[in-house]
């Protein structure tokens, strides 16, 4: 029994099974109760097994060494070395994507006769890509198959665990399969389209093509061709290993794929496949950026702090994925001269990103505390540690230059926004940024400019230092650089968004042609890997722009912030209602428009003010910066008409009304408002894009 700890009290949950036996039912308990955590010493990562303490640099691949021996000696097994024969059969090369990528799939032997295990990977790499990309590799559970629904992708012959959900039944997958992961109540865990267009290959196969995931017949796969092992040996390789070797052996293939750059290769898993990453990462230094998504126990998470699944479970649940000789930590995790920090540890100097979510079984505050366990390698190392010192709030990622950390709501899996952080992370980690292909770069608010033309018409995009995860943007449809500070345009930029604008015309009002080039710029813009939703900034007569634009397509846009906006051009420039007449802009009204007249402009039913109801729908919310005292756009005829129908339509709206202010000067003395409920409102999105 295991020393000063108290009774475990929550009984594992109903997903991971019961033990049939009573005598297992104190190790089949998990503890969820903080103040019940024993106190515990963590073995330090940087002090050899002979307890001297490194004192260079230039050590630590020796102490790096003993880590991983403790690993394959006390909880994996041994990761075999390479084999004596690997032959790569290709089997298809196919441009996909509307000729944007070059699929591959890869059938993978391990004896000259082509007979034995085999690993089918597919492979999607940028077409025409100037020189080699870097890529992300991981092993899949339900087949390559799932990733499209072309009936030409090979269907997975490995022996997998039943699941109704995806069709697989008497352990292997079928037909039905196809595509799965592209389709409404899937996560689409591996998004190859999004990677290809950010400039990345991928690369996966299934695992059980490598080691069936039982623990009885998990020998089945690769096993045969690894060298034999003494029968009563307690470091025998599992399946978790075997896992890993698999993932070694992709790594091999990558350096063979000319289209591919292996220096700059992440490997990425989740689950029981975020362990196999780990364990891979930790073991082959090829691998220059490891992420591990959502462990659970035996990952990341410290085994000594006892909170959720323990080594008892472990051993009991999953044999098959951790050695003989781990078994003698069951209940006696304090006795165990490692913990899971120290295979983070081994990744470093390399770079590694830790994802979680609010499963408890998994422990995502243990796999926090063994980031920070481990960082004082890298800092030793001379890197950057962790940035957070506190855990960070969910929907907060923790990005430095070699560590990172996240966790979000909703279910286990990697969803699009985990791929978002990841992209932001080796983005960096690789010197991947987008190429405007500009024909002129300067600063502006600090930050570099990059100016092009889309359809013909001058546009720009200002980069932020640190792109918030996901790309996220804010267009300015008009007046960009007019009270920038009040607006909070520096400090958007400062929080990672993108800042972009097109000169469609000042006095092209809204009107078609304009919505026309905007379309154009916006499919530009998220063709080279902006977000699919944005922001929009419509100032004065921006506002026709903006509303007129995001009425046509909600789905393209998170909120709208109006400042003093032109919301009915009956009030300006026509000036029927409360507003300003302007004889020119009227001119240029009817000529874009095509109204033959003036008392079809004014019966027109696309005015913003008209067309709200797709927005409310949509659930976008806005935000509107008036002057009570505004005789060129007055609020009663604008804002004060959006907000009281928007309100009707039980949309949200959020106004500040400046009190004697005018038209000018826009935006806030103290811009911070706006910037909090822009930042809150893409978090939202964020969020929903989790699930």
């Amino acid at each position: 029994m295991k020393k000063n700890t108290l009774p475990r009290s929550s009984l594992m949950p109903a997903l991971f099974g019961v033990l049939l036996s009573p005598l297992f039912l104190f190790a089949l308990t998990a503890n969820y109760d903080e103040s019940k955590i024993a106190p515990y010493t963590l073995p330090d990562p940087l002090t050899f097994a002979d307890g001297t303490k490194l004192t260079a640099p230039e050590q630590w691949p020796r102490r790096r060494d003993e880590i991983l021996a403790l690993f394959e000696a006390q909880m994996f097994g041994v990761i075999p070395p390479p084999p004596s024969v690997m032959r790569l059969e290709l089997l298809e090369s196919k441009d996909v994507m509307e000729g944007l990528a070059t699929r591959k799939q890869i059938r993978m032997w391990f004896r000259d006769d082509r007979t034995g295990p085999k690993i089918d990977w597919i492979i999607f790499t940028p077409k025409d890509a100037p020189a080699p990309v870097p890529a992300y590799i991981g092993l899949n559970y339900y087949g390559n198959q799932e990733l499209d629904a072309d009936p030409s992708i090979l269907l997975t012959e490995g022996w997998l665990r039943d699941d109704k959900k995806h069709f697989i039944e008497n352990h292997r997958a079928s037909e039905k399969s196809r595509g799965l992961s592209a389709k409404p109540g899937f996560t689409q865990t591996w998004p190859f389209e999004m990677l290809i267009r950010r400039g990345y290959a991928l690369a996966t196969a299934c695992y059980g093509d490598v080691a069936p995931d039982h623990k009885e017949l998990y020998t089945n796969g690769v096993h045969t061709v690894f060298p034999p092992q003494a029968p009563d040996a307690g470091n025998k390789t599992t399946a978790i290993a075997a896992w890993a070797w698999a993932l070694m052996r992709g790594m091999d293939m990558l350096e063979q794929e000319p289209a591919v750059d292996p220096k700059r290769v992440a490997a990425v898993g989740c689950s029981r496949l975020a362990k196999t990453a780990l364990l891979a990462g930790a073991k082959d230094e090829r691998f220059a950026v490891v992420i591990p998504n959502q462990t659970g126990g035996g990952g990341v998470p410290l085994a000594k702090r006892d909170y959720g699944e323990n080594v008892s479970l472990q051993n009991q649940n999953f044999p098959h994925w951790f050695c003989r000789n781990f078994r003698q930590y069951s209940d006696n995790e304090a006795a165990m001269p490692f913990d899971q920090h120290m295979l983070v540890a081994a990744c470093a100097p390399r770079r590694i990103y830790v994802s979680s979510f609010p499963g408890k079984w998994f422990d995502p505050y243990g796999e926090f505390l063994s980031m920070k366990a481990a960082e004082p390698v890298w800092r030793f190392l001379g890197h950057p540690g962790l940035p957070a010192a506190e855990w960070p709030d969910e929907m907060t990622p923790s990005i430095g230059s070699h560590m990172a950390y996240h966790r979000r709501p909703f279910e286990h899996g990697i969803a699009r926004y985990d791929w978002e952080c990841y992209l932001a992370f080796t983005d960096r980690a690789f010197g991947l940024a987008i190429d405007w292909q500009a024909e002129k770069v300067d600063e502006w608010q600090g930050f570099k400019r990059h100016h092009f033309k889309v359809d013909n018409t001058d546009c720009w995009v200002t980069v932020p230092s640190n792109p918030r995860p996901g790309n996220h943007w804010v267009w300015c449809t008009e007046w960009p650089e007019a009270f920038s500070e009040r607006t909070g345009t520096k400090a958007l930029l400062q929080n990672g968004f993108f800042f972009v604008h097109m000169k469609v015309g000042t006095m092209s009002l809204g009107s078609p042609p304009a919505l026309a080039k905007m379309d154009a710029f916006y499919r530009h813009l998220t063709a080279m890997g902006l977000n699919p939703k944005c922001t929009l900034t419509g100032v004065s007569r921006g506002g026709l722009y903006a509303y007129r634009f995001a009425a046509a397509d909600p789905a393209r846009v998170v909120c709208i912030y109006g400042d003093a906006p032109v919301c009915d051009f009956k009030s300006w420039p026509m000036g029927v209602v409360k507003g300003m007449r302007v004889e020119e802009g009227i001119k240029k009204l009817l000529e874009l428009y095509g109204f033959k007249d003036e008392a079809e402009a004014v019966a027109y039913k696309g005015n913003p003010v008209d067309i709200l109801q797709p927005l409310a729908k949509a659930g976008i919310p806005l935000i509107h910066v008036v002057g009570d005292a505004d005789d060129a756009v007055p609020p009663e005829t604008n804002s004060d008409v959006v907000e009281e129908r928007y309100k009707a339509l039980g949309g949200t709206i959020t106004v500040f009304k400046k009190p004697g202010c005018g038209h000018h000067p826009h935006g806030l003395d103290d811009p911070t408002p706006l910037v909090d409920l822009i930042l809150k409102y893409t978090t939202v999105w964020d969020i929903e894009n989790c699930k």
